[in-house]
């Protein structure tokens, strides 16, 4: 069996920040017992379903509540969630579950009781380290609510996680480098992602890079910063184990390496998506409906519909495979593909002599110092499938 998770999606944010193309909506009116049913309905739906396809004993390896932000669920919620899974899942003795956060008072007043509930994981959308870079990103916090809250939580609990968003235009690379050395050295997270700005579709800085309001950094100030970032992050005993993500050892992201090895998740919430490998070892996806109110009127009944369901085409799982494994330092193993053929044309074996890609030990892996091309390799790779 391989691993498992459950991602569970709550889509209220206090508002919608203007990078963001996640399915986020502005906070409303609600019934948390009306979402504790569908929550339940849809985890009912999948165990049932899991057992069709032959996952009798599977155990959970991570929960993580995404959103939105899930944070301003109710602990209570939050509790009879994971009580309910326990009921219908064996845990791992390590699971891990997660909770995304943002740094406010209002999220650092309920973190005992999250942590009651069982959250072990608290993932903070922390996102800039100084007030010109928070604003610029929309942000509702400032750099002293960063601080205070995490030298705070960071005493409530040892699994804490942190969001970085740099390459802005209005950042200066020996600033941003500065900030981060001077973060790093201040609290003692165990994990960092880092991500550089990407303007996203039907975002609100995607409508204003459009109307040439926006400005993006150059290729070459971005991979400063992307080496400069790596490097500090390694100075600081950070292992990069994804080409955006950095953890102590033993602190990777058990739930976010179950996507990027193509493993098995649960998808419940608006939006979410499922993949299962079933009994035929076809790759099966969900999805759910978008608008929270669809989702949760279809959900509060016992018959589960979804916006779509289909089997996915054999080529492009054996494609996503790949797109995903090498995000990776450690690749992908080449065991999960059923066509090897590819690795044996003249463009991939090019690859190969110049030392960008490597297989060793029946994995193929991007060299990391090649990674801020990622998706240069993966499509010369890809096209050449």
């Amino acid at each position: 069996m391989s691993k498992l998770g459950i991602y569970i999606h709550w889509p209220y944010c206090i508002s919608k920040c203007p990078y963001c193309d996640f399915n986020s909506h502005k906070l409303k009116n609600y019934d948390p017992n009306e979402w504790l049913i569908a929550y339940k309905n849809q985890i009912k739906y999948f165990k049932e379903y899991l057992l069709i396809q032959n996952y009798k004993n599977c155990k959970l390896n991570s929960i993580f509540f995404g959103g939105g932000t899930p944070s301003l669920m109710p602990p209570e919620l939050v509790e009879q969630i994971l009580l309910f899974i326990n009921r219908l899942f064996k845990f791992d003795k390590n699971i891990e579950i997660t909770l995304e956060s943002n740094p406010t008072n209002l999220e650092l007043n309920k973190i005992n009781d999250f942590i009651s509930a069982g959250v072990n994981r608290v993932s903070l959308g922390v996102q800039g380290l100084n007030d010109t870079d928070l604003k610029y990103l929309g942000r509702l916090h400032n750099t002293l609510d960063t601080f205070n809250i995490l030298d705070l939580m960071q005493k409530k609990i040892d699994n804490i996680s942190v969001d970085l968003i740099y390459a802005l235009s209005c950042q200066n690379l020996e600033t941003w480098n500065n900030e981060l050395r001077s973060f790093l050295k201040k609290f003692s997270i165990k994990h960092l992602s880092a991500y550089q700005l990407v303007i996203e579709k039907g975002t609100k800085f995607y409508d204003l890079f459009n109307k040439g309001k926006l400005k993006t950094v150059s290729d070459k100030l971005y991979k400063q910063f992307y080496f400069s970032t790596k490097n500090i992050l390694k100075e600081n005993k950070f292992n990069q184990y994804e080409i955006s993500n950095f953890s102590k050892p033993n602190y990777f992201s058990k739930h976010n390496t179950i996507y990027w090895k193509s493993d098995n998740w649960i998808g419940i919430g608006p939006g979410a998506i499922s993949r299962i490998w079933n009994f035929k070892k076809e790759r099966i996806e969900f999805e759910n409906f978008k608008k929270p109110e669809t989702w949760l009127k279809n959900s509060l009944h016992q018959k589960i519909n979804f916006k779509k369901n289909l089997r996915v085409h054999f080529e492009i799982t054996e494609k996503e495979i790949i797109m995903m494994g090498l995000r990776l330092n450690k690749g992908v193993d080449l065991n999960k593909l059923q066509n090897k053929t590819f690795l044996y044309n003249n463009e991939i074996l090019q690859l190969q002599k110049k030392g960008i890609i490597k297989i060793k030990k029946n994995n193929l892996s991007i060299n990391e110092e090649y990674f801020n091309v990622h998706d240069y390799i993966v499509r010369k790779i890809i096209d050449n499938y």
